[in-house]
Order: structure tokens, then sequence, then C-alpha cells
């Protein structure tokens, strides 16, 4: 039941905040590919590598899943976040591998331990939220916690501690060699104190076991990943050495040693990284327990570059020491009013643990602009448009989900760097960040997203407080914090496409025709130019363009002629192929011919 009740709120924050950052991009484009059977040529990482090349092994399982199960999702708004579903079967696979840690937890530590351990996850923020999150670190997590629980068991048998430390290396290994490699790092810090200190497993176990593991992991990951690359790699492989070898990793910030203990254990444990230490101090089990949390979180410290998802693997063990610590203040209490006094305390600040992660959830929900503005767009009553998406759009929620038209193109062609670019392009409609004054595309919606963050006074939370009796109220009242908003994006239009881009294409274009694929007349002046400049000139082929009927109207309104070809030279006409080959007849049309254009169809 419990772990039913972690699924159902990892759902909800999933379903609150649809979208996804830049960092989980690569996954889940990687899953929409293979939900939705796209070509192997037309994948998305052909177009946007990233860095380092990283694994399709759970963005297949996940793709292939979805698949599958995508028939029983029904109605409007799956159909434009279908996104939530790869996302709600991590969340499970999370869910069911938490289950397997808690299941060990209440073995070794009892079952008062165990719930008050989901209660103290139900409290924080973090490990909820990114349970449904396609990053790398996330589908590594359930094999971890599995690798974990059988750790953790270990420590409740003799007669079984090498079976199950065994499993650990299987699931652990398997997971640092395919998914993340600092998973590999974990495990060796666990087998050191296993085997140098507890000599609870032999160092010829250790080997084989690896070795083993190592085989069968490296000939599922290279083979799959090779295919999908189209060359010989080792996703997890390449991440090591750029990460670790060349420590490329600090040219995205850098933080001090300290950051961990200091910045993020507090900020994702919230109340239970307290209550974790006073359990190390006050328990040999749990010192046990939580020291190569700690080593491993040292050893991280040493990095430049420091992200919670780098140890986001330690969360269940600190949890799990918090828990004992509650546990074990919860059976004094009966006997100790110092001790029920500091349990009510831990009660009051789990209460304001949960509503922290509700108001970071609210936060976070205003979080994605690039998401809400792709989402306004396609809302938007249009035949057929044609819309690049910039940057921070991509890295803000837009994703191949997202595009669900099949008559609009999408676009992420980042070399454009003015507005030349985009009328070449041929965009209708673009989303940017960038204001785009006196040019011809205007603004026809705005998205906002986070600004800031301020806290209140407590004059003003208290009128919003008392403003909950009123009938002009919100849930943003209630938080103690005021969500600061900005212009983050904005969607522009291109009024009269095809009038801008005849007039665009003709001031732009030294020798351009516009022509008709089987118009005789178009193949005679076609064959004059090629006299000269062979095929370096631009045409543009009306009949075969989907708006060919509206670019002939704006050829016709710019030109007053209603046949082709139309002929232009330097931004202006020169007619039809009679009066090109009238031009040609009196030997004037090649000395005017600059011969080093591009044909364009």
């Amino acid at each position: 039941m419990r772990r039913v009740l972690f699924f159902a709120l990892i759902a909800i924050y999933c379903i609150a905040c649809p979208y996804t950052k830049v960092e989980e991009s690569f996954n889940l484009q990687a899953i929409y590919d293979v939900m939705h059977g796209i070509p192997l040529s037309d994948y998305d990482h052909f177009d946007f590598p990233g860095v380092v090349p990283r694994t399709f092994v759970g963005a297949t399982i996940l793709g292939l899943l979805s698949r599958l199960i995508r028939p029983f999702f029904v109605g409007e708004w799956i159909s434009t976040r279908e996104q939530v579903i790869p996302r709600l079967i991590l969340g499970a696979m999370v869910s069911v591998g938490m289950g397997y840690f808690e299941r060990s937890v209440r073995l070794l530590l009892g079952k008062r331990t165990s719930t008050i351990f989901m209660i103290l996850l139900f409290c924080q923020f973090h490990i909820v939220f990114w349970s449904s999150r396609t990053l790398p670190n996330t589908l590594a997590l359930p094999l971890v916690l599995l690798g974990l629980s059988h750790w953790i068991l270990s420590m409740t048998t003799r007669a079984n501690r090498t079976t199950q430390l065994t499993l650990m290396i299987r699931y652990l290994t398997f997971t640092g060699l395919v998914f993340r490699f600092e998973v590999g790092i974990l495990l060796a810090i666990i087998l050191v104190f296993e085997w140098a200190l507890y000599r609870h497993i032999t160092f010829r176990t250790i080997i084989i076991q690896g070795a083993l593991t190592t085989v069968v992991s490296l000939g599922l990951t290279i083979p799959i990943d090779s295919y999908f690359w189209q060359r010989w790699v080792w996703p997890e492989g390449s991440v090591f050495f750029f990460n670790a070898i060349l420590n490329k990793s600090s040219e995205w910030g850098t933080l001090p040693f300290y950051a961990y203990f200091v910045n993020f254990l507090p900020r994702v444990l919230m109340v239970s990284y307290p209550l974790a230490l006073m359990g190390f101090f006050t328990d040999r089990r749990i010192r046990v327990l939580l020291a190569p949390a700690l080593v491993y979180t040292g050893l991280f410290s040493m990095l430049p570059h420091k992200e919670w998802r780098f140890i986001m693997y330690t969360i269940p063990i600190y949890t799990t020491a918090a828990a004992f610590t509650v546990s074990k203040l919860s059976l004094k209490a009966r006997h100790s009013m110092y001790a029920t006094v500091s349990l009510v305390g831990v009660a009051g600040a789990l209460v304001v643990c949960f509503c922290g992660s509700i108001m970071m959830l609210l936060v976070s929900m205003k979080n994605y602009p690039g998401g809400e503005a792709l989402s306004v767009m396609n809302n938007m009553p249009l035949q057929s448009a044609s819309i690049h998406l910039d940057v921070l759009t991509a890295m803000t929620g837009a994703s191949r989900f997202g595009q669900t038209h099949s008559l609009w193109s999408y676009h992420k062609d980042e070399s454009h760097r003015s507005i030349d670019d985009y009328l070449e392009a041929e965009y209708t409609h673009l989303i940017s960040d960038t204001p785009l004054n006196n040019t011809p595309f205007e603004i026809i919606s705005v998205t906002y997203g986070l600004e800031k963050i301020k806290r209140k006074s407590p004059r003003i939370y208290l009128q919003n407080i008392m403003s909950i009796f009123g009938k002009d109220w919100s849930w943003e009242t209630l938080l103690p914090v005021e969500i600061e908003l900005e212009p983050k994006l904005y969607i522009f239009q291109l009024s009269h496409p095809q009038k801008v881009w005849v007039d665009y294409k003709i001031h732009h274009s030294s020798v351009l025709i516009y022509s008709k694929s089987y118009c005789p007349y178009c193949k005679r002046a076609k064959e004059i130019l090629n006299k000269y400049c062979p095929h370096q000139y631009q045409v543009v082929e009306i009949d075969l363009r989907q708006d060919g009927r509206e670019l002939q109207a704006a050829l016709i309104e710019r030109t007053g002629r209603r046949t082709v070809p139309a002929i232009f030279m330097n931004g202006k006409i020169i007619g039809g192929s009679d009066d090109l080959a009238a031009l040609d007849n009196q030997g004037v049309l090649e000395p005017q011919l600059p011969c080093n254009l591009h044909y364009l169809q």
C-alpha cells in the first residue's frame, strides 16, 4: 500500500509538471523515436547528439512499454501531453524499487522504521519530483534500489549473506556500466567496507561476479548503442572518460568542496538530514549503513562540478538512518517527556517539509515556458505552419512529444542569426526569447515563466491569509513566498507570409525564376540560363509547394503577371521566357548573369 501511495504522489508531481528540461531531453527524445517507430535515420540524436553519447537501453525499454500502453490512454489532454506515459512508467519502476528497499529496511530495522521511512520520503520534494524524469540517473535508480536492498538484506542474515552481496554486485555493476558510472563508485565503496573491514565477502567472489556481470553488461550495451549511434561505442565509458579523466564537467560550473554537505543534502533531505546524522552518532547499525554513503558523498565533493543527482542514490540510505532515529524517539516517548517533545517537534517539522514540497511543486510548475509556449502554439487554429523553436524553448520543455500536428513542420536549427535567416527558411511562426522589433514578425502570444522567488513580509502574508475568506483568492495566496514571473518566450507570426517571402527572394536573388515543373515555357527559360550558368540560379517551383495557390496569388499581386515563368534579375522583373529569349538573341543576357549562385528547388 505504501509503495502505491508513493507512486500516486510521483504521478501527481508528473502530471502537474508534464514538461521536461534540457538535461532530460536525450532520453525523452529517444523514447519518442522508439515509441512512435521513427526510422533510425530520423532519430533526434543524429541532429542533436549532445556532448557525449548516452545509452539507448533505458529509452528503448520505456519506448516499447509506452507503445504497448498508449492505447489505454484516451482523451484530448493525454494526446497533447503524451510524454507523461513513459514518465509514469519510469515512476512506477522507481516505486517498485523503493518498495523492495523499504522491505529490506523493515527486515533489518523493523516495521516501525520502514513506515517512518516512507513518510519521510513523502515529505522530500526532490526524490518524488525527479522519480519520473528521464535523467540517466533516474533510469539507473530502480536497479540501484534493488542492489542496495540486497546489501541491506545481507545485514539481516549470516547464512545467506554472500548470496545477497553477490546480487548487489550484479545489480550495481550492470547499472554502473550501462547507465551511470558513479554507481560503480558507490559499489566499490560498499565492497571495501564489506571485504576489507567486515570480511563479509571474499575478494575472489567480488572479482568473479564483477567480471561476469561486466561481460554481460558490455555485451548488451555496446551492440544496442552501437546500432543506434551507427558507430562502435560504449556510452558510459565515454561519459566516464569525459567527466573523470578529462574533467570536462567543470565547464558547466563549479562549487566548493562543502556544497553537498552544506547546500544539497539539507535542501534534498530537509528534516531527515539532521535526524540521519543523529542516528550515525547514536547507533552502530546506522553507522554501518551510513558510512559508505558519507564516503561516497565526500569523494564526489572533490569534483569541481556538483549536482544533487550525482548523489541521489544515497538519499534512501540517509532517509533510512533518519527513520531509525525517529523510530527510537517514538519508543522512548512512552517514558520520557524529552523524547515526547522531540517527537512532536519532528512531526511539526514533517508537516512543514511536506508543505514546503508542495510549494516547490507550485514553483516548478512555472518553470517550463518552452513546453507551455509550444502548447499554446499547438492550440492555434491553423491548417499549416512552419515553426522555429529557439534554444531556450527547446531547453525548457519543448520536445518531439509537443510536435502534435502532422501537417505542421517544427524546426530547431541553431545556426540562424538574423531575420533574413528566418525569412530564407520560410518560417510562418517563431517561438523565441528575444523580442523581434521592427520586423515582419509580430507578437501574438507571450509566455511567462519563473523569474525569482521573494519572501513575503509577515504583514503581507497575514493579509493574504485573511483574503481566503473573500472571493478573490488563489492557492498562491497561501504561500509564504511570492512567485515573480517575467516574459520568457514570445510567439511570433509572419503576417501574409507568401507576400513577405516573394519580396524577400526578389530582393535577395540575383536571378530568380518562379516556375511550374510541368510548364514548357519554364523549361525553355531554364535551358537558356543553363547555357551560361548551369543550375546556378534560384528556382521556386510553385506547383510543388503546399502553399502554391497562396504563393501564386502573392506573385500576381506583386507583379501583375498571371503566367509563369516570372523571371527576376537583381530585384527587377524582366518578364517571361519570351523576354529572356529576346535578351539572349540581343546578346545582352550573358553579361548580366552572375554564375556563382545556388540552384534551389
